[in-house]
């Protein structure tokens, strides 16, 4: 229950699904560019891009790697 105090309070809506989604659309769409990619975040964005894809989701997605390799993402 989303308020314990209140239990005419409704439930919290689960985001997961949108956030499944617009990680699984960035991956489409990064992955649609050939290659290794460089990604250029501004600071500001890095909290919110994490919330959908983690670093280590993008490291493989950008460079065409497996979890173990070390590569650096770029950040601005």
């Amino acid at each position: 229950m989303a308020f314990p105090h209140r239990p005419d309070a409704p439930e919290l809506p689960d985001f997961s699904m949108l956030k499944r989604l617009a990680r699984d659309q960035l991956i489409y769409l990064l992955e649609q560019l050939p290659g290794k990619k460089d990604l250029f975040i501004e600071a500001d964005l890095m909290s919110p891009l994490d919330r959908i894809a983690n670093v280590s989701i993008l490291k493989i997605v950008l460079l065409g790697q497996t979890p173990h390799q070390e590569h650096a993402i770029h950040c601005q």
